[in-house]
């Protein structure tokens, strides 16, 4: 899967958690700079990620996971395994 494809996947999933339209989306969303990302929002857009993607995200990864470029980099990782490019 190619880094826009992914990065535009990602970016529907939070516009849809969110509930805004995805113009509407910062061009690089983190916790710390979008307040429509509250901490509840965010176990929201992780189920989400795992459910879109067929995975699991461990404690850690999902910790991590703050920001737009963090997010995509963890899922990456993951799904590099059982897609194609």
């Amino acid at each position: 899967m190619h880094d826009e494809e992914l990065i535009g996947q990602v970016r529907e999933i939070m516009a849809d958690t969110f509930g805004i339209d995805e113009r509407d989306l910062p061009q690089d969303p983190n916790q710390a700079s979008f307040a429509g990302w509250t901490s509840v929002l965010n176990m929201v857009l992780l189920v989400a990620l795992e459910e879109r993607f067929v995975i699991r995200l461990s404690m850690d990864e999902m910790i991590s996971m703050t920001s737009l470029e963090r997010i995509v980099d963890v899922l990456r990782a993951k799904v590099a395994i059982g897609l194609p490019a």
